[in-house]
Parts: structure tokens; sequence; C-alpha cells
């Protein structure tokens, strides 16, 4: 039985740079790169796609950029007025169906399965979400809708920027796609399957099916509707920087990841989650990079209990090698809106985290640092949302 074209995603164009066009009519046709300024450090964000023609790509070097495309406008950003923005995009999108995913800050799977006898045609309906949403950014969104995730994610793809598709035959189409375009399939994997003769999916799925099966068994379960998905991804949320200059000073490496656990252990609060485990990242001066992660004594959003569990994995990490750190960050996962049990000593750490967060919410982040974190003062200008870092990361 042919499945329903009921999966819908969204894509707002990029993102970041579209925002700053928005508030500065002037940047219209102009390359725009938000993540910094050309001769900084750390990368970029999000490019414009008048910069995208000169090679300018997300996560791509600051000062690379700038050597690809020297007339681009830098900019820093503004993510709390990003957030603000998104928030407004994904309550449009619960407005029309209570099944959405978000998948990054400007990213989400709507499932219109149950809202199919509300408009004459699940087409219609994917208009009608697509226009509202960009009704209420005031940005062009990509759109496109298929019978499963996988389908709709490509569909948007080939929609950029600004359309709309909508697969009439899903398995065609993805057979017909080359197979780094395929999400997940980096340069290194789609470099060995043109080695093997292998340029398409349908070449791959004719010539080696169970390495088909194998490099897309991540995308078995996405390929089902959202409503019809047996379980979904546990969430997860970090926070990194890139330093002005290398970094070898524990304390001020310390530092940073205490302001980095301040801003998830803020942003847990405020949502009502409890992580259960936590992972801190550095990269050194070479760029090699590495991570640590481990599981929490229990489930918490306290600063002081995630911070603990960052303080025992840092030293471990810096001993990998002797040389200066150029970045950090720090990740929670297994995301739970609740406990099975509660921990057996007192929750006075979340208390008085769910206290400042209130704090801040109604004076702004830099109302209240710790000791440690004021270190930061002398490497950041100080604004009323806090710490103005190199590149701060908004993944989700």
């Amino acid at each position: 039985m042919k499945k329903i074209p009921a999966v819908l995603h969204l894509d707002i164009d990029a993102f970041f740079a579209a925002v700053e066009v928005q508030l500065n009519p002037g940047l219209r046709g102009k390359p725009v790169i938000v993540g910094g300024l050309g001769h900084e450090r750390g990368v970029v964000c999000t490019a414009s796609y008048e910069a995208r023609r000169f090679g300018v790509h997300s996560g791509m070097a600051l000062r690379t950029a700038r050597n690809r495309c020297p007339q681009a406008v830098f900019l820093r950003g503004r993510h709390r007025l990003y957030c603000q923005i998104s928030e407004k995009f994904f309550a449009c999108l619960r407005r029309f169906s209570p099944q959405v995913e978000e998948v990054s800050i400007d990213e989400a799977y709507v499932d219109l399965s149950g809202s199919r006898y509300l408009s004459p045609s699940l087409i219609e309906r994917a208009e009608a979400v697509k226009a509202a949403a960009e009704r209420e950014t005031g940005l062009a969104i990509s759109a496109g809708l298929a019978s499963s995730r996988l389908g709709a994610k490509l569909a948007s793809e080939a929609a950029k920027p600004g359309g709309f598709c909508r697969l009439e035959d899903e398995e065609e189409f993805i057979a017909s796609l080359a197979v780094d375009r395929i999400p997940g399939v980096g340069p290194q994997t789609a470099f060995i399957l043109q080695g093997l003769g292998v340029s398409r999916v349908s070449d791959l799925q004719r010539r080696y099916p169970s390495l088909w099966k194998k490099i897309f068994a991540g995308h078995d379960d996405s390929r089902q509707p959202l409503g019809e998905r047996r379980a979904a991804k546990s969430p997860s949320f970090s926070r990194e920087t890139t330093f002005p200059s290398d970094i070898s000073d524990r304390e001020l490496i310390a530092a940073h990841l205490a302001y980095l656990t301040d801003r998830l252990a803020v942003h847990l609060a405020t949502e009502q989650l409890f992580a259960g485990r936590l992972e801190v990242k550095v990269r050194f001066s070479d760029f090699s990079t590495f991570g640590k992660r481990t599981a929490l004594p229990f489930p918490t959003f306290a600063h002081a209990e995630l911070f603990r569990a960052v303080a025992a994995l840092l030293p471990g990490l810096l001993e990998r090698k002797r040389l200066p750190l150029r970045l950090v960050g720090v990740k929670v996962e297994d995301l739970s809106q609740e406990r099975d049990i509660l921990p057996f000593f007192s929750l006075r750490g979340e208390s008085l985290t769910r206290g400042l967060a209130d704090v801040k919410e109604r004076y702004g982040f830099s109302a209240i640092l710790t000791g440690r974190e004021r270190l930061l003062e002398d490497l950041y200008p100080m604004e009323r949302e806090g710490l103005v870092l190199k590149t701060a990361s908004l993944t989700k």
C-alpha cells in the first residue's frame, strides 16, 4: 500500500543571514556571513546565498571565508534574537499539527496526517503551513512534502531557495540522486563509493544492496511518517566557543566551560528538562579534537552538578596533548521531562538554578555570574544578555 505523503519538512533559508538582511535592508543582494568578523578565529554560522556563490559554507573558518569572499559583510550575530524568531516559527507550526519535530533552530518536520481532512488536499495544507510560517517570521522558507522524513528533507533541499516541492514518486526520486546528496554521506564515504563505481543511489541499490542497507540503516526509522515512528531520538543541547587566541591557563579554560555550562543549565531549567549525560569537547591548537562523556549521578539541570561533571572530565582531556586549546564545548544529552526517582539528597542546587534562571530572564543573563565566570570579563564585551563570545553554538 502506497504511503500518504504527509510528512512536511521546513527549513528557513540562510536563517541568521536572512534575519540580518531583514533588519538591515541595505544588506540585500550583498554577501553576508554570520559568525564573526573576517579577521577573527572561529567558523561561519550561516552564509547568504550571495556568499555561497564564492564557495563559502557553514563550518568554514572565518579567515578562509574572507579569502574566498573579501567583499562580504561579516557579522557576529544576535543569537537571542534568532532564538526569539525560532520560537515564533515552531509556535506557528504547532498550530497546524501537534506532531512537530524540531531538528535545529531553523528546521522542523511536521506530520500532517491527522489534518488531511481540514483542507481540500495535503498539498494545500502544506502550502498553508509554509505561507503562515513565512508571514510570521518574515523570512523565506523551503519546504518539501513526502511520505517519509528522508524524502521530505530531500524535497525541501530541491526546493531551495524559498520553494515548495512535493515528491510524486519518492523511491524513484531518491534512486536518481547522487549518493552524496543523502544526509549522513560525507565526502570520504562518497569518495569510497565513487571508487566502487557508485555515483547514484540506484547504482548502490542495484550493485551493493547489503551496503545500501548498512550505510542508510539510520534512515530506516526516518522513512516512516512521524506518527508511526517507534522511538524518537534523544535530544541534546550544546554550547561551544572558539577562543580569541589559544589558551593554556587551566583556570581560564575552566572559566569558559563554567560559563557555557551556566548557559546550558539556565536553558534546561527554563525548558523544564533534566540532563542524564554530559560531554566535554576540546580542540587543541593543532586542530586535533577530543571529547569525553559521563553519565550524571542523577538527571538534573543544576549548574553545580553539571559543572562538577565538567571539572571531572577536563583534566583527562587536557592530558591528551601538551598544547594550548583553541576551542571548548559542553553538551548535555539523554534529556527528559521527568525522573523515575529523585536523588537521595538535597535539591537545593536545582532550586538555586531555577531562581537564577528567573532573575536572568527578567534582568538579563549578565545580572548574576559566578566568580569563575567573571574571569572572562577582560576577554569579552559584556552585554545585558551575557558575554559576547566569538562563536557561541546554538546546536539543538
